[in-house]
Parts: C-alpha cells; structure tokens; sequence
C-alpha cells in the first residue's frame, strides 16, 4: 500500500519533567526467530499544515511516518492487520545509545542496530518508547487495526471526519439526530465531546481529537473534560486517541451501561503555558456492565480510576467493570489503577486482567501521598467487594506498589444530592484476589504495601494472594517487610 505521510503538529514551550526514572534500561532483546514481516500498513494521511517531531523519526514497514511532538510524550500511530511489522526508530539528532521498550510484562521483541532501535510489533500493540534514559519525552507507538467498515459520508446520522482535514469544532454535544462519531484516521479534530441519555452511542476511528483548549464544562458535570458521556446505555468507544492539557478529566463515563471501551489512547499534559494542571485519564462514576480494553493511558493524576459518586454527579452503585490488557502511566499524581475515593455508594464485581502499570506515582516533592500502582481508596460508607486482579505488572513504583484502606479525606465526606457535605462514615473492602502480581522496580525506600482498614468495624477483610512476586521473590505473608502498614484487617492468606 502505497503510503501517506502522517503530518504533525509542533508545540513550542518548556518541557517539564514528567517523572524521574528509578527503572534504568531493560535489556536489550535479540530477535528470536526469523520473522516474516508484513508491508500491509495502513498509513495515515493527516493534513501537512501539521508539523512534524524534531526529536523522532520513525519508520514503519520501511516507509517513513511522521510523528506528533507534544512538549512532552512525542506519538505516531499507524493501522495494520495481521502479522508483525518492522518499526524503526532513529534519533533525528545522535544515535541511540540504550532504550526501554515497554510495557516490559509484554516483552517485546527488539534490538538497537546502529544508533536506532528496531522493534517488532503487531495490531493492537501500544508501546512507551524510552531513549537514552529520557522519560520526559518518550515516543508512543500505537498500532491501530485497519478498518474495514467504515461508515458512508452521505449518512445524516454520522458526523464523519474525514482524513487530511483539520477541524476546529469546539464544544461538540451530541444529541439524538447524531449518535455516532467516525474518526477516519489521518483527520485532526480540536474540541471536545459531550453525550447525555443517549442510546447506542459510538464514537470510533484511528484518528485524533485533541481537547487543549476546550475543557468542557456542563450542567452537572463538575470536572472540566476532554471527552464525557453520561446515562449512556449500548455504547461504543474504540481506536481514536485522545489529547488533554487542561485540569479536570481527560475522559468520562457517568451511569454509563452495557458499554465498550477499546483500544482508546488518552494523553494528558500539563498546561501549553507551562502551569503544572491534574488530569485523569479516564473516570467511571457509577456504571454497570462495562468493558474497558487494549487501552493506553498516561496522564498527570488517576489514570484509570473507578468512583460510585462525585459531588454533585452522582452515580450509581457500580456493578461489573472489567478492564483488560490496559496501560497505564501516572506522571507525578494519583494512581494508575484506582478504586476510590470517592464511594458513598457500593462498588462490586471489578475484575482486572493483564494489566501494565508502567510508571506509576512519583508523589509531590518527595512527600508520600498514599499512591499506587494498585489501589482502593475506600473514603466513604460504600462497601467495595469482589474484586480481582489477574496478570499485573508493576514495573516501575515510584511511592507504593500496592494500597489497600479504608480512610478519611477532606474531600470524601459525603455530599446529598444538592451537594451539601454530610458527615463522614467509614465503609468497608471485603473479597479481594490478586493472582500473578509482578513488582518489577521500585524506587529505593518506597515501593512498599498497605493492607489498612478504618476500624475493627470497618476492616479490610478477605483478601488472597495466589502469587505475589516483589523484586524477585515470593511474598508469602503479612510479615513480610514491604508491608509499611498492616492494621484492622483479618483473612489474609497467601498462597
């Protein structure tokens, strides 16, 4: 397939720091097995009014593509079908002289030739590509699945953004004459998106919509967000990547049902003027029955975090959320798998499988902040039962690997449904399981575990660990020493 260029756009100011390494460099992998590369890539075709990265060059299947610098992650993206595609990196200035290609639990297959790194990859791969040590501003790839339906440009009930196009929408709101969004992969869409009470929504396409500027901000809605849907019920949401350089949510899903989240890339930023803004990358309040998969996230507070109720928004109880084969990055806030705080009404059946905490939590200038990898944040009088992990690997735990507790903060008190503040009751965690759990790296004197419930009343109970590796080795009880807190909690068992 004869290519077109991917153009992109240029920004020009202060890089900050996103995160300090503790990790060091993965080794190097040698090919294993000869490969039998596919040219069958789908290139996109963004318009060139776009500027590209003078950091990166990157090319795929043997043809150049041109990448996306932000002041921080730089990205390039691409479609492909089936087999493994030939990705090279180069450096448009130097050589590489070490790089980490992860997530590390994944481990992918690559090798530095030449001052450039030479990666297998395949559809649905989402990598963090980091050079020579900088995690600044590393360089994302995302291998999106060519699409083979797309929708027709003539149908009224689509809003169709075609490729090579950039659009300057702003605060979109969809209603009931227009359900569906389709990002044909190659267009630019500056905005954001809002739906309420909407039936079969779907939102998809490899293409691009980036938020910067257009934090919406609705009605009910307390957070500003990039992109927000609320008693939503049969829902689709796949392929597209999301920008956010604003405080708030990059992405949100209140009372949302029976709905699918796939394959979706959500990047956060602090603010272009170089102020230092909390972003979450994706927040479900309330839901039932909602899939969230191949996704990758990497913002500066909670990355993929689960509430049952904010302020005024209030959600419903929470009631079968999976999320499976995600990524998650949290720069210097939050935590990159959450549960909490905000839960004054029940949260059950959230089950977790192969899941990449790649970078996870630096905390705010040293000071320890109750941040994880891993982490339920009981602040309320909900109870927060049946929950699993399966398959986790925390590569890099820059505050704590796991955190378990049942707590009060400021701002989990409690609100009615006009949001006046009501006095704070303790809830519970019971029913937890982790299996395969894989600490990779820590930062020296952090990375420890907290199993911490309010009270004898209000207890962490009835958690099982059924392999529990920590720096290589098996943790096989409470007596362990990375376990900095260990109260009000009964049925512990390791297996």
């Amino acid at each position: 397939m004869k290519p077109l260029y991917l153009c992109l756009i240029s920004l020009t100011v202060t890089i900050l720091a996103a995160c300090s390494s503790c990790s060091g460099n993965a080794s190097v992998v040698p090919p294993s097995d000869e490969f039998k590369y596919t040219d069958d890539v789908e290139y996109y075709n963004f318009s060139p009014r776009l500027k590209e990265s003078q950091l990166y060059a990157v090319k795929v299947a043997g043809e150049f593509i041109k990448v996306f610098p932000t002041y921080e992650p730089h990205l390039a993206w691409f479609g492909v079908d089936e087999g493994t595609v030939k990705v090279e990196v180069s450096l448009q200035s130097g050589r590489i002289e070490n790089a980490v290609v992860r997530p590390l639990g994944k481990n992918y297959n690559y090798r530095i030739e030449n001052g450039r790194l030479v990666i297998d990859l395949h559809k649905y791969d989402r990598v963090s590509v980091e050079v020579n040590g900088d995690l600044e501003q590393p360089l994302f790839i995302f291998a999106n699945p060519i699409d083979k339906e797309k929708p027709s440009k003539d149908d009224p009930s689509v809003k169709y953004f075609e490729a090579g196009k950039i659009y300057d929408e702003g605060h979109m709101v969809l209603d009931g004459s227009c359900k569906e969004i389709y990002l044909e992969p190659g267009c630019y869409v500056k905005g954001n998106i809002l739906g309420v009470d909407l039936e079969g929504v779907k939102i998809h396409g490899g293409g691009f919509i980036d938020a910067t500027g257009y934090p919406g901000k609705y009605g009910e809605f307390y957070q500003p967000f990039g992109i927000a849907f609320c008693r939503c019920r049969n829902s689709q949401f796949s392929d597209f990547t999301n920008l956010f350089a604003n405080g708030g949510w990059s992405s949100l899903y209140t009372n949302c049902h029976n709905s699918d989240i796939t394959n979706v890339k959500t990047i956060g930023l602090n603010s272009a003027e170089g102020v230092k803004t909390n972003n979450d990358s994706m927040d479900i309040i309330g839901g039932i029955n909602l899939h969230v998969s191949k996704c990758f996230m990497r913002g500066h507070d909670d990355v993929y975090c689960l509430k049952s109720q904010k302020f005024k928004l209030k959600g419903d109880d929470v009631d079968g959320i999976y999320y499976e084969d995600c990524i998650g990055w949290n720069v210097d806030a939050g935590n990159t798998f959450e549960i909490g705080y905000e839960t004054q009404l029940d949260i059950k059946n959230v089950h977790y499988k192969d899941i990449y905490a790649i970078h996870s939590g630096t905390g705010t200038n040293g000071q320890e902040m109750k941040r994880a990898a891993l982490s339920i944040h009981n602040g309320a009088a909900g109870t927060i039962s049946n929950v699993s992990y399966e398959n986790a690997y925390i590569e890099d735990a820059l505050e704590f690997a796991i955190y378990i507790a049942c707590l009060k903060h400021s701002y989990n008190i409690g609100f009615d449904d006009e949001g006046n503040a009501l006095s704070y009751s303790p809830g519970k965690i019971r029913d937890l399981s982790y299996t395969n759990i894989n600490v990779l790296n820590v930062r020296p004197g952090r990375g420890a575990c907290v199993i911490q419930g309010y009270d004898n009343e209000h207890q962490v109970s009835k958690v099982t660990f059924n392999g529990f590796n920590y720096l290589g080795r098996q943790i096989t009880s409470l007596d362990d020493g990375i376990w900095k807190i260990k109260k009000n909690c009964s049925d512990i068992e390791f297996n």
